[in-house]
């Protein structure tokens, strides 16, 4: 998949894509074959039929596309069919498939032969492609060649196949006490490894169509157990009950319950086919589905996200790019960065372009870019309003000192009266000549005062009208949920953990424009367009001929793990170490000096108090008294403009945070590599874990005799825990760090 425009840095859109997993029985009847074919393919159907109706530019219900489907490539959406390449179900719904088909709208423009609908078979294996062939039937093996060379890609699992039966049992050489653990070993790795296909299957699913009857008794990893993983997983599932005659299709959602569902009667035709169109549109075109039309915000709310989209799509110009496409920060991001490298401290994790996994790479770049633009702008925002804010506040007990001092007017004398109260001679100075110094330098204040405020209003107005701490957040979300795909794939996984509370308990509902976008995204790269996905011959079943797999991927649990462990947890326990620092030298910085400067204020307060009670006593000689007169105004002056920039100082700790990002960081730090003074034998969090299934899975692999096998599985479980540590802490910061730029005035 090509992630960018050929005119443009700009990724492209992606394409509309729907992943249908598929588990079914494998005997079926011929009563069973039938029913299921009948509901099966009107099941397809159904779901083809809504993408290309949703897709845009495409002749079916044209015109009628919800308004995020703009932000679709304006090409044929794809049908994913993912299965098990089993004999029985499996089979006829892969035969099924090659059948579906979307005609155009009788009104098109075009011709009744235009394609409206891709389909693509794909497959999971539990073995090696030739050793899975060799646990099939022998009737079964030259259908099961020809459905390999359909398959787009194919991944394999590292799921050993050793089950001997009775027979071969009684080959053995070993007495018949140590058979049956012989043959309890392999029966625990078949278990593992079709419990694993089952896990991997829904990692590559958006909705699971199983097809079984409830009253059989399930299997390890078969359809029924995969039914309840798929509920678990947050997958809605299809339930075509194969053992009853008419109406046999069930609707299930991850909040229902499997066996209370089925024990109701199946939906009429119409129903699960309009309820089923509900599905697939919640799942791919409404990201604003959680909100109500006549909720409060629920419009502005989309409008916002409409205009991330088509910011992050079509504007080449933000961040503002220089000659060599390169990003040009902005005065503002200028601004804070330096102010952070003055507390920065500690080594930098490495870049994420050296982690990078193509095609996401492209799109976590731009999202990258997007915040750093966006996050500078807010923050050098807020920043330069307080330090303004400061200026403004001095240039006025400035103008006000040197009123008070020169007593060159009434305004003068208005302020001399002001200074007599503090504490001044009761007097005033007579009116002297300055020179006419003094009415320019007031004059050059006020308006640098007046200019101040006015970049001050203008600075809020602009970050909080074009939300550029929204936009931060948002586009900061979007990066890491993408990070977190430069490693789940590795492990398999093309469905990454949900936030949690998860989207109120249902995948089905999504609620925000950047999780559209990032769904949208998974969905459209394919397990095919990773780079570890190569072509590859297999011999035939029958030895004569060779089967072409179009793209075969097999996973390697120990180097993903060794990748997560090495890669992930410990490059971002530095970034979250190095964060911890900054943000808690900032903190202290700006406590330790508001400290101080509040001791400052007292011991000007006292001096002057002291001035004040000596010219009262007259302890002070008579040529001392034109400098206490000076001296007094100015001590005034200090004394107000330190209490502001006290306020500026909390105000910065405000918006930035700082305390509780360092907090929240140290904590991440912890969890993932433990405390810095841990002692032998002391858990150091997620990267132990890693560490320890690394070793596990290199000492099994040292064991073939007793290694279990399909330690994919517990890769995957490792890296998804890893993701959706991440995933919390994103989400939780960005309720955390949403907020406006204050006003300082």
């Amino acid at each position: 998949m090509n992630t960018l425009s050929t005119t443009s840095s700009l990724p492209l859109r992606p394409r509309l894509v729907l992943r249908a997993g598929f588990a079914g029985r494998k005997e079926l009847s011929p009563d069973e074959e039938t029913r299921l074919g009948s509901s099966l393919g009107e099941v397809l159907r159904t779901l083809g039929h809504r993408l290309a109706a949703l897709t845009p530019g495409v002749p079916v219900d044209a015109g009628k596309e919800p308004r995020v489907s703009a932000f679709f490539a304006q090409e044929c959406p794809l049908l994913r069919l993912v299965t098990g390449l089993c004999e029985g179900a499996d089979a006829l719904a892969a035969q099924l498939l090659e059948t579906v088909n979307v005609s155009p709208d009788p009104d098109a423009n075009c011709g009744p032969e235009t394609r409206c609908l891709e389909t693509e078979l794909a497959a999971v294996l539990p073995f090696d492609v030739e050793t899975y062939r060799r646990s099939r039937p022998p009737s079964f093996q030259a259908e099961y060649d020809r459905q390999l060379a359909r398959c787009a890609w194919v991944l394999v699992l590292d799921g050993l196949y050793d089950k001997p039966d009775d027979a071969t049992l009684a080959t053995l050489p070993e007495p018949e006490p140590e058979r049956a653990p012989r043959k309890t070993l392999a029966d625990n790795r078949c278990a593992r490894a079709y419990r694993a296909q089952s896990a991997f299957l829904l990692r590559h699913s958006d909705v699971l169509i199983a097809a079984a009857n409830p009253d059989d008794g399930g299997k390890a990893g078969g359809t029924l157990e995969t039914v309840s993983a798929a509920l678990a997983f947050e997958l809605p599932v299809v339930f075509i009950h194969t053992g009853k005659d008419g109406d046999n299709v069930y609707l299930i959602g991850p909040d229902d319950d499997l066996h209370s569902v089925l024990a109701e009667p199946a939906l009429v035709t119409v129903v699960w086919q309009n309820r089923l169109r509900d599905w697939v549109t919640k799942l791919t075109a409404d990201p604003d589905s959680g909100l109500a039309p006549a909720e409060q915000g629920a419009d502005d709310a989309r409008q916002h996200g409409e205009r991330l989209l088509e910011e992050f799509f079509d504007n080449a110009d933000n961040p503002p790019p220089d000659a060599f496409q390169e990003r040009i920060p902005s005065r503002r991001e200028r601004v804070w960065t330096w102010f952070e490298n003055h507390f920065r401290s500690g080594p930098g994790p490495k870049s994420d372009t050296a982690l990078a996994l193509a095609p996401y790479a492209a799109y976590r770049e731009r999202a990258t870019e997007l915040n750093s633009h966006y996050s500078g702008l807010y923050r050098g925002a807020f920043l330069l309003n307080y330090a303004f804010a400061i200026l403004a506040v001095t240039l006025a007990a400035v103008s006000l000192a040197l009123l008070g001092t020169a007593a060159h007017s009434g305004s003068g004398e208005t302020i001399v009266a002001v200074t007599q109260t503090a504490g001044q001679a009761a007097e005033p100075a007579p009116t002297a000549p300055t020179g006419g110094w003094l009415v320019p330098t007031l004059l050059a204040l006020t308006v640098a005062k007046l200019g101040l405020v006015i970049f001050i209003l203008r600075n809020t107005r602009r970050a909080n009208g074009q939300k550029w701490n929204d936009l931060a957040v948002d586009y900061r979300y979007l990066a890491e949920r993408l990070r977190g795909m430069f490693y789940l794939p590795l492990a398999g996984s093309h469905q990454p953990p949900a936030v949690a509370p998860p989207q109120f308990a249902s995948r089905v509902v999504r609620q925000s424009a950047v999780d559209w976008l990032f769904d949208a995204l998974v969905r459209a790269i394919s397990p095919a367009d990773l780079e570890a996905a190569r072509p590859a011959k297999i011999p035939g079943h029958d030895d004569l001929d060779t089967v072409l797999v179009k793209k075969l991927l097999t996973l390697q649990p120990q180097t993903t793990v060794e990748k997560v462990r090495d890669d992930w947890i410990d490059q971002q326990t530095i970034y979250h170490d190095r964060t911890s620092r900054t943000m808690q030298a900032i903190h202290h910085a700006a406590e330790k000096t508001s400290v101080r400067l509040g001791w400052t204020v007292i011991g000007i307060v006292a001096i002057d108090f002291l001035i004040m009670g000596g010219e009262l006593l007259h302890l002070f000689p008579h040529a001392w008294e034109p400098v206490l007169k000076v001296a007094t105004p100015f001590l005034v002056c200090i004394s107000a403009v330190l209490p502001a920039v006290v306020a500026a100082l909390g105000g910065i700790r405000f918006q930035s945070e700082c305390q509780r990002l360092a907090e929240r960081s140290a904590v991440m730090r912890v969890l993932l590599k433990g405390r810095a003074t841990a002692q032998p034998g002391d858990s150091r969090g997620r990267y132990d874990l890693a560490d320890a299934l690394a070793r596990r899975i290199a000492s099994a692999r040292q064991a073939s005799d007793t290694d279990p096998g399909s330690w994919s599985h517990d890769a995957l479980r490792l890296t998804e825990r890893i993701a959706n540590d991440f995933v919390q802490e994103a989400a939780e910061w960005s309720v955390l760090y949403a907020k406006e730029v204050s006003d300082p005035g």
